[in-house]
């Protein structure tokens, strides 16, 4: 069997549990449920140092985020803060964050991105200090990551979804509080690609770090009066149906391998006058 025809299956298994949630009246309880079937399935094959967990992020400013479905979070350096039916972790931690949805309608769509860009309005910018043996280095984080994820669709389409999609990225206009991804099992993704016309190629830009860097950059030159490529922008729609969880795995790996974050200092949650702390590699 090929890797993709199990993914084909989990995919499969993952619907079919969704199913049998639909029996559960209570909404609340349904929507738990809905949640449980991925982290189940996130905790069980991410690797080990990407914590799956339920609950709220807070900053050290004391800011909290709403409920949220699905955090990642970075499981070796990241306390857990309050770890009860759903946990609260310090910002500097999380790599991003999923919002789940049973049927993925145009309201559903604009509330799961609505929070996604809270989430990341509280994300940090502040530099990490690393010791290393004979050197001292600053480090930014990785802005984090959302994705939108629906179990079915609710008499729309992916193109419906995208033409939603930019609606929303119109409304919020700055590329940091983007969505990333948007999946919709047995159906396909959405995500940003960027072509370079100049150049030729085309690429991925599922990376919330090269989405403003390359919006920046470009910026940068027209203020200078530079010569730029000719970049477009666009939201590709990927309509590739049993084969959609597979690929949502593989562009979930690829944000969270190339993101770094912070090592949260609990000091300056306590006292933000604490001088900040040290991380010796």
């Amino acid at each position: 069997m090929k890797l993709e025809d199990l993914f084909s299956s989990i995919e499969s298994t993952l619907l079919s549990r969704f199913k049998e949630s639909g029996f559960i009246q209570h909404s609340g309880d349904k929507g738990e449920n809905r949640e449980e079937i991925l982290i189940e399935f996130l905790r069980n094959h991410l690797p080990k140092r990407y914590g799956i967990t339920k609950g709220e992020v807070i900053t050290q400013k004391g800011e909290r985020s709403h409920a949220i479905d699905i955090i990642i979070y970075d499981a070796v350096n990241c306390p857990v803060l309050y770890a009860g039916k759903t946990s609260i972790l310090p910002i500097e931690g999380v790599y991003g964050i999923i919002e789940v949805k049973s049927t993925l309608s145009k309201a559903e769509f604009i509330d799961a991105s609505s929070k996604i860009e809270s989430f990341k309005r509280l994300a940090p910018r502040e530099l990490g200090i690393i010791a290393a043996r004979d050197s001292v280095t600053l480090h930014r984080p990785s802005r984090p990551f959302g994705i939108v994820l629906g179990y079915q669709l609710s008499s729309n389409s992916l193109e419906s979804l995208k033409n939603n999609w930019l609606e929303q990225c119109d409304r919020v206009y700055d590329v940091n509080y983007f969505t990333n991804l948007v999946c919709v099992l047995g159906e396909g993704l959405l995500h940003y690609e960027q072509c370079n016309l100049s150049k030729g190629e085309k690429e991925l830009l599922l990376d919330t770090d090269e989405f403003v860097n390359l919006v920046l950059t470009v910026h940068k030159r027209d203020d200078n009066g530079e010569q730029s490529d000719e970049i477009i922008l666009r939201i590709i729609n990927e309509a590739v149906k049993d084969r959609t969880f597979g690929r949502f795995i593989t562009y979930l790996l690829i944000m969270l391998t190339k993101m770094k974050l912070n090592v949260p200092d609990l000091t300056r949650y306590i006292d933000p006058e604490l001088p900040m702390a040290v991380v010796k590699e």
